[in-house]
């Protein structure tokens, strides 16, 4: 974050400003009324300049540029094909400028990239390139890598049918973040730039991979907003490995793209942390901590402010109250407390109240009649095993299943939480079963990994995996019970590598790249589970990526004949 100096200047100067833009507003009003008046974007471009020369006097840069823009949108509108975006475009600009003039002036630093969305929508409303994020991020992009990359084992000529592969491991991954599915997936990201990364060697593209895969764990650590900038500077590394694909040792020595290498590093520097990798890269290009992307988001939403799934919201309250109701019945019918009756008939009144509201109709007229009946109980003559309570029980079952029904129609679907026809089976309490096979399942893939890596570390050491083979069915079999049946058969398929390949008398230690090959598959499995215990599913294709590992470890993956639905 920049302070600004000269915040008296801006005070004197923001009436001005101000009246200025209020003048352009009124007159782009008058033309959108009237498209003939085209006088009146003349005065629009007029005070667009006039407040372009006080931005620049100001030394505020991202203001002076867009009001550049907004000045030439104006003079492009009466000879323009698009005068509706371009209209409404520099409308929004307008308010834009002004609350931003007003954040400067309040918290006396500029913070360019508060107006880059706004700079880009009237760029993108003429039909014109788009800025980049690091547009105001200054760095010098031909610093060296340091530390220095490791050669690669492998002969460059293989670099271009490695890279195959694991492109198709980065676009599934890839696919995941445009469709918001975005830390596991990112981790898939991660891990293929990681595999290239290792493949280029000292090659001079080794650069670029090194801060693409810095930018992917900034991203990760920090939870960073994926931006529609970010998401395109992940499909622009996507371009680049197509490179190595279809070039191979040709691209190995191509130029490295320096807009690239900028807008990653600017990346990195909005992380909060400076360990590892991220450390590397801001130490070799000496990015000093100034901002991170949580206060930068935390800004913008100063600016524009924040939205969210009403319906969503209101589920998870009405979950919450369904428990309290709950909780409250089951001391009753332990007799531990007193229950006042009349107030659990108004808590129930208010539930039917919410459900109404959320268009649970039916589960709000049974809790309004339950409200009347509840009212009448009387602690000394309720009976706790009789039809009238274990009835509300019933029924507030029923409520929590729509409830959760309900949640999930604003939630990712995924593969173990399906319809349960049985609606006196709470879906809550099944989906923590599920939950609970999976964070086992996920236990018993993180061991066989550290296995792997004991195994590589004590020169192909049988005896550290002497446990996988068991672990591995232990997962196999939680799969099964989740029907995941896919997932086993890749599980299954591991295992026989591993006891074919890696604990057969007389087998060589396999190479580094058929080790990471392995890694690939069950890594793969891992972070379908991952997405899966996060509720944002990756989908199957992350299992495809699997699968076309253990092919290249020469294991034929069985496929079931029927997958679950």
């Amino acid at each position: 974050m920049v302070a600004i100096t000269n915040t008296t200047s801006l005070t004197f100067l923001k009436d001005e400003l101000d009246t200025t833009l209020g003048q352009a507003e009124a007159a782009l009003e008058a033309f959108s009324e009237d498209q003939a008046r085209v006088k009146d974007l003349t005065v629009c471009g007029e005070a667009f300049h006039q407040v372009r020369g006080i931005c620049q006097m100001l030394e505020l840069s991202a203001a002076a540029l867009m009001a550049e823009e907004m000045e030439l949108v104006a003079e492009d509108i009466p000879r323009s094909t698009r005068k509706t975006e371009q209209t409404a475009a520099l409308s929004s600009a307008i308010v834009l400028l002004g609350r931003y003039l007003e954040y400067v002036q309040l918290k006396n630093q500029t913070l360019p990239e508060l107006l880059i969305g706004g700079i880009n929508e009237l760029r993108r409303a003429s039909g014109k390139p788009l800025i980049n994020e690091s547009h105001f991020f200054r760095v010098d992009v031909s610093r060296e890598r340091t530390p220095p990359a490791m050669p690669n084992k492998s002969g460059r000529a293989d670099v271009a049918r490695l890279c195959r592969r694991l492109r198709h491991m980065y676009q599934v991954g890839l696919l995941g973040v445009l469709r918001g599915d975005s830390k596991v997936s990112l981790k898939l990201v991660g891990r293929a730039l990681a595999r290239i990364d290792r493949l280029c060697g000292t090659a001079p593209v080794n650069r670029l991979w090194w801060v693409a895969r810095g930018a992917v764990e900034a991203m990760i650590s920090d939870d960073m907003t994926l931006s529609a900038a970010r998401k395109s500077l992940l499909s622009q590394y996507d371009r680049q490995i197509k490179r190595l694909v279809y070039e191979g040792e040709r691209a190995l020595d191509a130029d490295v793209p320096l807009l690239l290498i900028k807008e990653s590093v600017y990346v990195v520097s909005l992380c909060s942390h400076s360990d590892g990798l991220v450390g590397e890269i801001k130490r070799a290009f000496n990015v000093e901590q100034t901002l991170t992307d949580a206060v930068l988001q935390e800004e913008m939403a100063l600016m524009s402010g924040a939205s969210g799934s009403v319906i969503r919201s209101v589920a998870v309250a009405l979950k919450e109250e369904l428990r309290d109701i709950q909780s409250t019945l089951d001391l009753a019918a332990q007799g531990i407390a007193d229950t006042n009756y009349d107030e659990l008939s108004d808590t129930l009144l208010r539930l039917s109240g919410s459900l109404v509201m959320v268009g649970q109709a039916a589960e709000a007229e049974l809790m309004r009649g339950r409200a009347a009946e509840v009212r009448r109980w009387r602690p000394e003559s309720i009976d706790m095993e009789g039809e009238a309570f274990q009835s509300l029980v019933d029924d507030l079952l029923t409520v929590e299943n729509a409830v959760a029904t309900l949640e999930r129609k604003y939630a990712p679907a995924d593969d173990i939480n399906r319809e349960v026809r049985n609606s006196r089976i709470s879906l809550y309490q099944l989906d923590e079963a599920r939950m609970s096979v999976v964070a086992e399942c996920r236990a018993g893939v993180s061991l066989t990994k550290r296995s792997l890596s004991a195994y590589i570390d004590n020169g192909g050491d049988r005896m550290h995996l002497a446990n996988v083979p068991a672990v591995l069915g232990g997962v196999a079999g939680g799969l099964t019970f989740l029907e995941l049946l896919r997932g086993k058969a890749i599980v299954d398929g591991c295992r026989e590598y591993i006891d074919g390949s890696l604990l057969r008398e007389g087998a060589q230690v396999p190479g580094r790249e058929q080790m990471e090959t392995l890694a690939d598959a069950i890594t793969s499995i891992d972070y379908y589970l991952e997405s899966i215990e996060e509720q944002k599913p990756i989908g199957d294709a992350v299992l495809d990526v699997a699968d076309e590992s253990l092919a290249a470890l020469g294991v034929t993956v069985r496929r079931p004949v029927a997958e679950s639905a």
